[in-house]
């Protein structure tokens, strides 16, 4: 699989979260307009590293959320950074964790935190979760 397939298959699990709109690899748009919404961008990718697959991929998904930077804001974003719940990042990836058969494993590794991103020249109230895939 591919880093466009294993993209695909992540925004599949994504899209289980109620309200969440997802853009995959292919079809990042220039402006935001809904929210909350998840980007899926390419990581570091390493290269023959493990034996079981070709390669290890690591992906980002970026949650942007309102323009605001605001306690009430902020904690609109916390059911997503939970371990488990209807909202929770990491539960929909580990749901099904060949992501829809494109991958053969993965895993959330981290959340970077909140923050600000720009994105089309607008800044959003951001957090960002690491997530690594191996497949062939």
């Amino acid at each position: 699989m591919g880093l466009l397939d294993i993209g695909d298959g992540l925004k599949t699990r994504l899209q289980t979260i109620p309200g969440l709109r997802v853009y995959a690899l292919k079809e990042l748009p220039d402006s935001i307009n809904a929210f909350p919404s998840a980007v899926i961008l390419p990581g570091e990718t390493a290269y023959t590293t493990t034996f079981a697959a070709d390669a290890d991929y690591n992906l980002r998904v970026i949650l942007l959320f309102s323009k605001q930077d605001t306690p009430s804001a902020i904690s609109k974003m916390l059911p997503y950074l939970d371990v488990s719940g209807k909202y929770s990042v990491v539960a929909a990836i580990q749901e099904d964790k060949t992501l829809d058969g494109k991958a053969d494993t993965c895993k959330v590794t981290a959340n970077r935190g909140i923050s600000s991103l720009n994105w089309g020249g607008i800044s959003y109230l951001a957090t960002e979760f690491a997530v690594q895939v191996w497949a062939d």
